[in-house]
Formats: structure tokens, C-alpha cells, sequence
């Protein structure tokens, strides 16, 4: 909770990644990438309920064997942010963080930062980034985007547009339990055709904040099988350092 806002945090996670199936599994210095997201979660200071979604009952099994959080077996869905949505529709709280599945780095600082000013701000929603780095535009698994105003406008995998308001996106999302909610009502035709960015829905119809997170270099999620040695050799190093 925070300022008497109820705050949920949902973990959307699937087996069927297109770039590293059964990646949920794979283990992080010796424990399960889901379970590695789980323990982020639970360091972070105003989540009310953390929730794993997912359509795998071999995660749901994982799951229920940990404390101070709760599964859900959801259907089937294109993106992580439809599955948020069908479990927005049966909680009770104000607001939501989605914090992916394969962000096993997750810093639980910037997510209390992130949530401390949707709630200050009352945003709709927030998507936070950090500043482009050298060799950013050219790695297909950095989420471009193009702001202004403190309003994200566009999302890219390619540097399809490099401005001087181009940063990169960080794989959270913060929303108003209503905005997410109603994303089986926005406009996604554009969406699935183009590279299945779809915050970008969400701006056709909703104000999302951009918020630059402090003190924030290249976060490394998993997106394919390699990953996993850049984030062990991170976790060992902040072990050892």
C-alpha cells in the first residue's frame, strides 16, 4: 500500500516464448527464472498481493510451493499486458504493477520509485525508461521510444525513428486497475502487426507518463538462452563485490 492506494503486483509468465521456450524454468544460479522474478517482487515495499499469471500449470506447481504470493492459471494470450488485464478484472485494488517474467534483475528501488509517482501523479499509466546506450539501436531485443512531454508517443524494436527524444524502455508497466482493465477494448489491429509493442494501444486512448528512473544502466532480462550466463555472471558479482 501506499498513501491508502492498494497496490498489486501481477507476474505474467508463459512456457511458449517464441525466442526461449521453457524459459520460466531455467535455472539462475541454481534457481528458477520465475522464482528469481518472485524474490524481486517481495523485496519491493508497497505490494498488497503479488500474483503469478500464467497458462502453464508446471509454473502455477513452482509457484504454490513459495510464500507471499498466490497463482492463477489464465487462458491463453498474445501479450503479457491481455493477461494482466483478465486478472485486473477480479481484483480489488487501485492500481497495478507488471512486472515481467523474465526480468530476474529487477531492482525493487525503481519499482517503489515507479510507484511512489503513478500514485503521486494519479497517472493512467506509467512507462518508465532509461537513457539510450551505446549499441542500443541496434540490439532487436531494446524497446525503443519516442517521447515528449513526459507522454510516450511510439514504441520500436528497430530504430525505425532516432531522435534526440529517443530512450529505451524498461520492461515495467504501471497502471490504474481500470486502464488495464480495458485493454480488451482498445484499438490493437496496429498492434499485432507491428512487432506486438502494445503500449502502444494504450496511448491512442490513455495518457502514459514516461519517467526517467535514476541511476539506471542496461537491465538485462532473459530474452534468449545466452542471457542467462550475462545475468549469473551479474548476480555473482554483486554477491562477490
Amino acid at each position: 500500500m501506499y498513501k491508502n492506494k492498494q497496490i498489486a503486483c501481477v507476474i505474467p509468465s508463459r512456457m511458449s516464448s517464441s525466442r526461449f521456450p521453457n524459459k520460466p524454468l531455467a535455472k539462475i544460479c541454481g534457481r528458477e527464472l520465475i522464482l528469481r522474478v518472485l524474490d524481486a517482487a517481495k523485496r519491493c515495499k508497497h505490494f498488497d498481493i503479488i500474483i503469478v499469471a500464467t497458462e502453464d500449470q508446471v509454473i502455477k506447481d513452482i509457484v504454490d510451493k513459495e510464500e507471499g504470493c498466490i497463482s492463477i492459471i489464465t487462458g491463453k494470450h498474445y501479450t503479457c499486458n491481455h493477461r494482466v488485464s483478465e486478472v485486473a478484472s477480479d481484483l480489488k485494488c487501485d492500481y497495478i504493477f507488471n512486472l515481467q517474467g523474465d526480468e530476474p534483475l529487477a531492482n525493487p528501488e525503481h519499482i517503489d520509485y515507479i510507484v511512489e509517482y503513478g500514485v503521486d501523479h494519479e497517472s493512467d499509466m506509467v512507462q518508465p525508461y532509461r537513457e539510450t546506450l551505446e549499441g542500443d539501436t541496434k540490439d532487436p531485443d531494446v524497446v525503443q521510444m519516442v517521447v515528449n512531454n513526459g507522454r510516450v508517443l511510439y514504441l520500436m524494436r528497430t530504430p525505425d525513428i532516432v531522435t534526440e527524444n529517443t530512450v529505451v524502455q524498461i520492461g515495467y508497466y504501471f497502471y490504474k486497475r481500470e486502464v488495464i482493465e480495458d485493454y480488451k477494448n482498445l484499438d490493437m489491429t496496429y498492434v499485432k502487426y507491428w512487432k506486438g509493442l502494445d503500449t502502444i494501444g494504450f496511448c491512442g486512448k490513455y495518457n502514459v507518463d514516461a519517467l526517467l528512473v535514476p541511476d539506471c544502466g542496461k537491465q538485462q532480462g532473459i530474452d534468449r538462452p545466452e542471457h542467462i550466463e550475462i545475468v549469473e555472471k551479474v548476480m555473482i558479482d554483486s554477491v562477490c563485490g
